[in-house]
């Protein structure tokens, strides 16, 4: 008599199981895993996005062109 179920029953059944997993998928769930990629952008980019103004100098302290001359 066979007690529980053996090696070969096991492997078996994973394969079954990962086999099932790979056959069946849904295509709307495919078609909303391939999105588009991001678009990449600079610091400069994200700064005007933002509303910093990059034609300051970094030791400006806030200040324009014109009050640091």
């Amino acid at each position: 008599m066979n007690r529980g179920r053996g090696r070969r029953q096991v492997r078996l059944d994973s394969q079954k199981h990962y086999k099932g997993l790979e056959e069946n998928h849904d295509a709307k769930a495919s078609e909303r895993f391939h999105t588009p990629a991001y678009q990449s952008y600079s610091v400069e980019d994200y700064l005007k996005k933002m509303g910093v103004d990059i034609t300051k100098g970094v030791d400006a302290g806030g200040a324009d062109k014109q009050d640091r001359e």
